[in-house]
């Protein structure tokens, strides 16, 4: 599950990006739930999903993956690109530069974890419909709220 070099690399992304960044439980339940603890990377140390953008592509930086999406109500197997990350803290920072876009400013005005993860959710961060939820129910049986502050 979660270890300490994890949780210390979402606590240093935390501290960095915040107040503009995501709470630490929401970035530990992501992680949780899009790399199965872990135990899967869409890229390498890529344990968010991040998709590799044209700069990551032409310079080699990415894997090709089938992954399920959501289009239309229905699920879909597709091949995607993902991008690969040196380290498991250029993984975290990523995802907080992602989500520090304005395409998240939704996100950046959340007050609470779970409304941070509706955020998310009504921002398109994933195409699954239950994302948000799922987040949630993550966040409250893992108590991931532990992490949570502000520096």
């Amino acid at each position: 599950m979660l270890t300490p070099e994890i949780v210390a690399a979402a606590q240093a992304s935390h501290k960095k990006f915040w107040p503009l960044g995501p709470f630490v439980s929401v970035t530990l339940a992501q992680f949780g739930l899009e790399s199965a603890w872990g135990k899967y990377a869409s890229g390498e140390n890529n344990f968010f999903g991040i998709k590799a953008n044209a700069a990551q592509i032409a310079a080699g930086e990415f894997k090709t993956v089938w992954t399920k999406e959501v289009i239309g109500g229905r699920c879909y197997s597709v091949q995607q690109h993902f991008a690969n990350y040196s380290s498991l803290e250029a993984c975290f920072d990523a995802h907080a530069t992602l989500l520090t876009q304005s395409h998240y400013l939704l996100c950046e005005q959340a007050k609470t974890p779970e409304d941070y993860c509706r955020a998310l959710q009504r921002c398109g961060y994933a195409t699954d419909p239950n994302y948000a939820e799922k987040l949630i129910e993550i966040i409250g049986s893992a108590n991931l709220n532990r992490y949570d502050q502000t520096f």
